[in-house]
């Protein structure tokens, strides 16, 4: 059982953790620009693809497999389009 210290660190730590997330979005969203979702979404389709072929079956990400590379193939797809295409 934690006491109420113990506790309330431990949800700042998961805060935290919420935090660098977003912090690491908002670095490669400065660096990539208008290119972010495009590079970020192939990336995540890639490794998630590279993860299965080394077994891993269980993903955190909200969409589960094997719609997330499915999903962000979608993305890259239309983001590709989008940006180096343009009418």
């Amino acid at each position: 059982m934690m006491n109420p210290d113990e506790r309330r660190l431990e949800r700042g730590k998961d805060l935290e953790g919420y935090a660098f997330t977003f912090c690491k979005a908002a670095f490669l969203a400065l660096l990539l620009q208008r290119y972010t979702l495009l590079v970020c979404a192939a990336a995540a389709a890639m490794l998630y693809v590279a993860a299965a072929r080394h077994g891993v079956r269980e993903w955190r990400c909200f969409v589960k497999p094997p719609w997330v590379v499915v999903v962000f193939a979608v993305i890259v797809a239309e983001e590709a389009w989008r940006l180096l295409w343009p009418r």
